[in-house]
């Protein structure tokens, strides 16, 4: 039967096509892809990639596996692993001896060097990242997630330390000191298995500041929670936080509904007086919003809910947002940022604020400020060879202010194809 798996793997496994080697291939890494995660992994080897082979490895085959196994225990999730159960204990190991076997077996009929996942906490693939120290094959993480708030951050590593979750494959690769910090202080990992290697996908923004944008202005829709923990309380529950005394600051009705409304509502007012200027509002896909938000929208005010946002920061001049990675992503690119601003104010929310340090310029302290300052650098004439921004931000937050996180990612993959029992 464990051939036949073998073989039907195999089978399925594809090449990731935008990042062929340039010379022969010497190595073979399994990729168990996610969109945003594997952008990166794009924008690195389609420059570096001299001799490796990337297979996209298709997740839902472990994810069937490890239904079969362990899926009537339907506590286990990726953010709680953990269980003080003997049962599902012995169940994970089941899992896990399961795979040592399979993929024995497996590399027998193809061989390969390394595995590539895109998060630690993935349930289907936690015992994978146990299972590779055996098969002496390094499972590498390249991990996204660092552009937290300071509320985020600390709800995080309070759950995380809690609930005793731990790495347990070879290395993670993160964006910034920021986020390989709060990681170490979450105890999820020993500080030697942790690699700062920069944003690489941050390229393509950079890339834009050779290109005169049009006279178009892109809001990329505020989230209603982004920046906040509400969703630690969606995922452990309020009781999980009683003993937290930084939980005593966080009130659950906080949003920034109110601040999406009246900056949409400043924009169609600008979109009325400049019938001539184009307005684009990108939505957060899987964001939900109130449709009434979007009724009634000037004609020169469109709305887009699907795909990425890169084509529109390509194109603006102005960019406005709120606690996004667009926001970064718009300083990368030099162009015109506007942040509204004028929402109430308390030490919990001021910690729930991205830290960019801007200019006074790219903040409207209130509505009329805001508008002000929009209409201010819509005028303004755009000089490409003139820096507008603080890349300050782009280090703390994704570890690619000098534009090497490509050389970076391409280092930590190429230094740990072999695996170090020294670690």
């Amino acid at each position: 039967m464990l051939n036949l798996l073998s073989l039907l793997l195999i089978f399925n496994l594809s090449k990731i096509k935008k990042i062929p080697p340039k010379k022969s291939v010497k190595y073979r890494i399994l990729v168990l892809s996610k969109s945003a995660g594997i952008d990166d992994l794009i924008e690195s080897q389609k420059k570096y990639n001299n001799n490796i082979l990337y297979l996209e490895f298709p997740r839902y085959f472990l994810q069937i596996i490890y239904e079969t196994i362990l899926g009537k225990y339907h506590t286990l999730s990726d953010e709680k692993y953990y269980s003080k159960s003997k049962d599902v204990e012995n169940l994970k190991e089941k899992y896990r001896n399961f795979l040592i076997i399979f993929f024995k077996i497996f590399i027998k009929k193809y061989s390969f060097n390394s595995f590539i996942g895109f998060n630690f906490i993935y349930k289907a693939e936690r015992e994978l990242h146990v299972a590779s120290k055996e098969l002496n094959v390094p499972f590498l993480v390249l991990f996204k997630e660092s552009v937290l708030t300071k509320s985020q951050k600390k709800f995080y590593s309070y759950a995380y330390q809690k609930n005793n979750e731990k790495f347990k494959g070879y290395k993670i690769g993160v964006y910034s000191n920021f986020a390989k910090e709060y990681l170490i202080k979450s105890k999820i990992v020993n500080k030697k298995r942790v690699e700062v290697i920069g944003c690489s996908r941050l390229s393509i923004s950079y890339s834009y500041k050779k290109i005169i944008p049009k006279n178009q202005i892109v809001y990329y829709a505020i989230e209603k929670y982004r920046g906040l923990p509400n969703i630690y309380y969606e995922i452990f529950g309020k009781k999980f936080f009683k003993d937290f005394k930084y939980n005593n600051l966080f009130n659950t009705k906080y949003n920034w509904e109110k601040l999406h409304i009246k900056t949409l509502e400043i924009l169609k007012k600008f979109a009325n007086n400049n019938s001539q200027i184009p307005i684009i509002i990108k939505t957060k896909t899987g964001e939900k919003y109130n449709k009434d938000d979007f009724i009634n929208l000037p004609k020169n005010m469109k709305v887009y809910k699907d795909g990425v946002g890169h084509g529109f920061l390509k194109e603006s001049k102005v960019i406005i947002g709120w606690n996004s990675t667009s926001i970064l992503e718009g300083i990368a690119a030099n162009r015109f940022i506007l942040l509204p601003y004028f929402h109430k104010k308390n030490k919990f929310l001021k910690e729930s604020e991205l830290k960019l340090n801007l200019k006074k310029e790219n903040y409207g302290f209130s509505e009329n400020d805001f508008y002000k300052k929009l209409n201010n650098l819509m005028r303004r004439k755009y000089k490409k060879n003139k820096k507008y921004n603080s890349l300050g931000s782009l280090n703390y937050y994704l570890g690619n202010s000098n534009n090497d996180a490509e050389l970076k990612l391409n280092n930590f993959i190429i230094n740990n194809l072999n695996y170090k029992n020294t670690l």
